[in-house]
């Protein structure tokens, strides 16, 4: 996998458990304006990311929600990237 596949998968995956823990917290606490700054922030980088990232290198999520199907079973597995 390139530098630039793993740079890109981390921060989708680091701004995404940032968000899901972000939620959880407001959960609990959703008249934090602090709080709610930073998911709204999360948020938008994980969609900015998300978007590079299938933009360059295909689907993350499973379902393709315009194609009604399992579109990740068209890109290649874990095993069977290079390097």
């Amino acid at each position: 996998m390139d530098e630039n596949k793993k740079r890109l998968l981390r921060l989708v995956q680091q701004y995404e458990f940032a968000v899901i823990e972000a939620n959880l917290y407001l959960d609990t606490h959703p008249d934090d304006q602090e709080a709610i700054q930073y998911f709204q922030n999360a948020r938008r980088h994980l969609q900015e990311h998300l978007a590079e990232y299938e933009e360059k290198y295909g689907k993350i999520a499973a379902a393709d929600g315009d194609k009604k199907r399992w579109a990740w079973v068209d890109e290649p597995w874990p095993w069977q990237m290079e390097g």
